[in-house]
């Protein structure tokens, strides 16, 4: 099934914590955001980065924050991402999500017949707005948001039907915050 659809990285993020563009950062020979790319590619139609600009090393298509919004924001980038398709489920997930993998994947895409507008995993401790499929028929409601300057993505959950599918397991959708976490997954890597 999410062979039929497409996919985006999120790599526009400020990084405050991380102190430097996460996107960037290496593991071995190729950057975060390469990684991710080629993880998802063999899962999706087609993968896109979505960024303020042109900063990787690899070809790649990207989806550039909508230039109306001077911001760094999640709901600006799902914004952006959303109204370049027209009428489907896109996977959105943040770069720094590195352990996510097709396992996942799987127990979230049963959901896409159903009438859902978002489709989070949702573990013990978080709902993980940054890592799900969202409809792109979304893309309205999120520029009226932006327009009202509401920033977290949580806040369409209530507006949509949403459904957050449980996960056991904190592990997949363990996000890389700061350095030092970082350098622990990188060495794992390695």
């Amino acid at each position: 099934m999410s062979s039929l659809l497409n996919a985006v990285i999120l790599c526009g993020g400020r990084s405050s914590r991380m102190g430097r563009d996460k996107s960037l950062l290496q593991i071995g020979q190729k950057s975060l955001a390469q990684n991710a790319y080629e993880k998802l590619t063999p899962l999706f139609k087609k993968v896109y980065l979505s960024s303020k600009d042109e900063k990787f090393d690899f070809k790649t298509d990207i989806i550039k924050d909508d230039k109306g919004f001077q911001i760094h924001s999640p709901m600006l980038a799902l914004y952006s991402i959303l109204k370049h398709f027209k009428d489907e489920f896109v996977f959105i997930l943040a770069v720094d999500f590195v352990r996510f993998s097709g396992e996942e994947l799987e127990n979230l895409t049963p959901f896409l017949k159903q009438n859902y507008k978002i489709i989070i995993p949702q573990t013990r401790l978080y709902k993980h707005s940054l890592c799900g499929f969202y409809h792109s028929s979304l893309a309205p409601l999120c520029k009226e948001m932006l327009e009202k300057n509401e920033q977290k993505i949580g806040l369409l959950f209530d507006k949509v039907p949403s459904k957050f599918v449980p996960f056991e397991s904190e592990e997949p959708f363990l996000n890389l915050n700061y350095y030092d976490e970082f350098l622990k997954y990188q060495s794992e890597c390695l």
